[in-house]
């Protein structure tokens, strides 16, 4: 069995999680992780037992380990030119939402995966939740009809860190939560032809460094001619963290309280019939096991560097948009 040798880049949350997907696999070997500084990866491979290289300097790891796969787990500012830099050594890179913080970064990063022919997945863990597996199959074999309306929203209530509230390192609070509900419209309604929007800043005018939005409202038009609306709250209940999403098709409506748990009601017969779908599905793990497939030639790409950039592109024009007093934005 080949041992694919593979490195995180950032030790937060999702590098941590990652890292516990990579623990489980028999044919990876998690041969280095990165953080700036060192203490968060060093603190992970202790408590794991893991023994591996440790570095505070992501493009030296890149340099040195002989890697098949890098996991980028960075907050969007320290996006520099690793995942190029990887691509152009043939490594196959997973790299989490936002891919950037702007477009141009943006096609840099699809244009070094194109270039040098190796695989790519973003970290759009929702495609990958139960119900929005089962309601995509539905949409492909035509019994949901033709999906028409999106609406979605999320909301939470927290200072979240430092970084996450400085618009010029994270982009803001659509670029770093509600672009997974901006993802769900693409994978779930089809490409996006423009889009148009507002962000605001209602309840954090007070709080030192705070220059995302805490709220933000957008209108979507798909190339089917389908429509859509996202808002984003950061002034809603402490401690929740939500994001909800409803689809109105010719034949049903499926109303999702987030990837794993849905309520589909079916609307083509003479009276309304409801299903409750409810998974437990591990999505962080399944979206690596699913990239490591890909690697292995087993499955075919999915929500891969194209499609973060489609993410990227979105979040950025609403942003645009709002600046421009709710101008619309081609994508």
């Amino acid at each position: 069995m080949k041992k694919y040798k593979a490195a995180i880049l950032g030790m937060g949350n999702m590098g941590r999680a990652h890292a516990g997907s990579m623990l489980k696999m028999e044919d990876v070997e998690l041969s280095a992780l990165c953080s700036y500084p060192k203490d968060d990866a060093e603190k992970y491979a202790a408590e794991h037992g893991i023994s591996c290289r440790i570095y505070d300097d992501g493009f030296e790891m890149i340099e040195k380990e002989d890697l098949d796969i890098l996991y980028i787990c960075l907050p969007p500012f320290a996006h520099q030119g690793q995942l190029e830099a990887a691509a152009k050594k043939g490594i196959h890179v997973f790299i989490e939402k936002p891919i950037a913080l702007d477009t141009k970064r943006g096609e840099s990063m699809v244009k070094a995966v194109r270039e040098n022919h190796v695989h790519s997945q973003v970290g759009y863990q929702m495609r990958f939740g139960g119900a929005v597996r089962r309601f995509k199959e539905m949409i492909e074999n035509g019994k949901a009809g033709k999906p028409t309306l999106y609406t979605a929203n999320y909301e939470c209530n927290s200072l979240h860190s430092p970084w996450w509230r400085d618009a010029e390192k994270c982009g803001g609070q659509v670029f770093e939560q509600v672009i997974h509900l901006y993802d769900m419209s693409i994978y779930l309604m089809g490409e996006p032809r423009e889009v148009s929007g507002f962000v605001a800043n209602m309840c954090h005018q007070d709080v030192e460094g705070y220059t995302i939005e805490d709220t933000s409202i957008s209108n979507i038009v798909f190339e089917s001619g389908a429509l859509g609306s996202i808002s984003g709250s950061n002034c809603a209940v402490k401690n929740q963290w939500n994001g909800k999403f409803r689809i109105v098709c010719e034949k049903m409506v499926a109303e999702f309280t987030d990837q794993n748990h849905a309520v589909f009601i079916y609307t083509d017969g003479e009276e309304p019939r409801t299903e409750i779908v409810e998974t437990d599905d591990d999505v962080t793990y399944m979206e690596d096991c699913y990239f490591l497939g890909t690697i292995k030639g087993e499955n075919q790409p999915f929500a891969d560097i194209e499609a973060g950039f489609t993410g990227l592109k979105m979040v950025s024009g609403v942003v645009e948009s709002s600046k421009k007093n709710g101008e619309i934005v081609e994508i």
